[in-house]
């Protein structure tokens, strides 16, 4: 078992040749500027800056939000694919809550299944925790941890972000936005930096339908925006409409919006690029089919239709659904890595990694995909049928039939069902199910109701100067995406990893979903008849 290594002051002195000449100026604690100046000569006949996994033998790396979706994805593929790092270094939040220390942490992280599938051969000795937290003042870090992220780290990937979507903007700011300054000034004190990876979202400027690769200008600087945020007086959580958010629908957009326009107004001298994924769903490959161990958003809404229990939600089907497989995220990240040092004159200030322009898919091919694959692979936890055709609320006869199923499928019948489970002495989960289900609805309904026009050109042309061996090793051409297939994955992803079921219970589940049918069946003709039964009686009563 390899060893898993944590921070007790300094660490190794180890540090990487760095390839490009580079001028910061760095924020010292009493708020004077000193200059910082590298000079080193850029040899771009290396071959250690021609491959992706060259350039990465012998660099540290910090990585930001390494416990979220992206973040152990991305780790994973690095430590197999990149086995000759230097040092990983994770910023982790540690002792806050439950008092755990950084090694705990880590083998917390380890425990997870992104990295049961090759955890034999992983380096996991070259990843050092360091205790931080992005809403302290200089990230929370010891005067050592700092001295030894400085020294060492030579790329940096930032992806850590508060995952909800509302409440009070000003703790989004503190999250999103000064966490990512002081990531910003800790880089700036780096003499070995060659790249900075800022992971924002595609929709930072959704109040715009056609986007471009840029960074669009708020009503005001950033830093005015971010102090009139810390110092209102009110301190409530903007719903859409509310103009603080400019259009946006929600804190989260709004606070990522923020942090770009502050990352170019005064850190475009670093070498930083702002990434901007679409809706990150299910893996396409890595760290295998379909992992996935987050029920947010997207996924957990194709589950609870898996499983019967959704019926109905707010959805434009002709819509374009902009998704992009975790794995294609974190490839892509490395890859601009890389480029971002190896063409320093060519790096492209934001870059979006989407799908929507190169392989369109709608919502409704999305949702009929996701049930024909749910319908093969069933699940053992199948509440009820599989609905045929889910409602989509369009039109005025659209929105009113919404609004029936949307009571009587969902409220009456999860009310129902925990009357079910309290007479038979189960705990009653169904209710509190529903309303968590149409909180999230109540969010992702923004976005599957409107059609955007993400602007994909800076990925293309980084991605034509893979080798062929690479395009197979970083897999993030999203043309060769088959939704329908993509979608059958997607579906047994959430089978293994969010229900914890085995393969081997697929065929017992498909005898419980004919069951399960066939009662339906019955029941749903049964009700029928009695309505039929009732509406003769009550017309004989008034011919009489």
């Amino acid at each position: 078992m390899a060893t898993i290594s944590t921070t007790t002051g300094n660490t190794d002195n180890r540090s990487s040749t760095p390839n490009s000449t580079t001028t910061a100026n760095a924020t010292n604690n009493n708020g004077n500027e000193q200059q910082t100046k590298v000079t080193e000569t850029l040899n771009l006949n290396d071959p250690g800056y021609k491959s992706v996994v060259q350039f990465y033998r012998g660099k540290s790396i910090l990585i930001t939000g390494a416990t979220g979706f992206v973040g152990k994805v991305l780790l994973e593929k690095i430590l197999r694919t990149c086995p000759n790092v230097e040092r990983i270094y994770l910023l982790m939040r540690c002792g806050t809550k439950d008092g755990k220390p950084p090694a705990a942490r880590l083998n917390d992280l380890f425990e997870s299944r992104a990295f049961s599938f090759a955890k034999e051969t992983l380096p996991l000795e070259k990843v050092v925790a360091i205790s931080g937290d992005m809403t302290a003042p200089g990230l929370g870090l010891s005067p050592a941890d700092r001295e030894t992220l400085v020294r060492n780290v030579n790329v940096v990937f930032h992806s850590a972000a508060t995952v909800r979507f509302h409440g009070p903007l000003r703790d989004f700011v503190k999250q999103n936005v000064l966490g990512t300054e002081q990531i910003m000034i800790l880089s700036k004190e780096m003499p070995n930096l060659e790249s900075v990876i800022f992971v924002s979202t595609a929709y930072a400027n959704c109040n715009l339908l056609d986007i471009e690769e840029k960074v669009y200008p708020l009503e005001r600087s950033a830093q005015t925006l971010i102090d009139e945020i810390l110092t209102a007086d009110d301190n409530d959580a903007p719903l859409v409409g509310d103009p603080r958010l400019m259009g946006r629908p929600n804190s989260y957009t709004m606070s990522k919006a923020i942090a770009e326009n502050m990352v170019r107004e005064k850190y475009s001298d670093l070498p930083v690029v702002i990434c901007r994924p679409s809706i990150v769903t299910h893996s396409y490959k890595e760290p295998t089919d379909g992992w996935c161990d987050s029920m947010n958003g997207l996924a957990g809404t194709l589950l609870l239709g898996g499983l019967g229990i959704a019926r109905t939600m707010e959805m434009h089907c002709d819509f374009n659904a902009d998704i992009i497989p975790v794995d294609f995220v974190a490839n892509s990240l490395l890859v601009i890595g890389w480029h971002t040092a190896r063409y320093a004159d060519q790096r492209q200030p934001v870059i979006h990694i989407t799908s929507g322009v190169k392989n369109p898919v709608r919502w409704g091919e999305i949702l009929n995909y996701a049930r024909m694959g749910a319908l093969r692979s069933p699940s053992m936890k199948l509440v009820r049928p599989i609905a045929r055709n889910p409602v989509s609320a369009r039109g005025l006869l659209g929105k009113a039939n919404h609004l029936f199923v949307k009571f009587f499928s969902h409220f009456v019948f999860a009310f129902l069902f925990d009357l079910f489970l309290m007479v038979t002495g189960n705990p009653r989960v169904m209710v509190k199910v529903t309303r968590k289900m149409h909180r999230a609805f109540d969010v992702l309904e923004h976005f599957t109701n409107r059609e955007w026009c993400f602007r994909y050109h800076a990925y293309q042309r980084i991605f034509a100067q893979l080798s062929d061996d690479e395009k197979e090793q970083f897999v993030s051409d999203v043309e060769r995406i088959d939704w329908k297939q993509y979608c059958d994955t997607l579906t047994l992803g959430s089978r293994r990893f969010l229900l914890n079921e085995d393969d081997s219970t697929i065929e017992p589940a498909r005898r419980r979903q004919r069951f399960l049918s066939t009662v339906y069946l019955i029941f749903d003709s049964t009700l029928y008849l009695l309505m039929f039964a009732i509406a003769l009686y009550l017309g004989k009563l008034m011919v009489m």
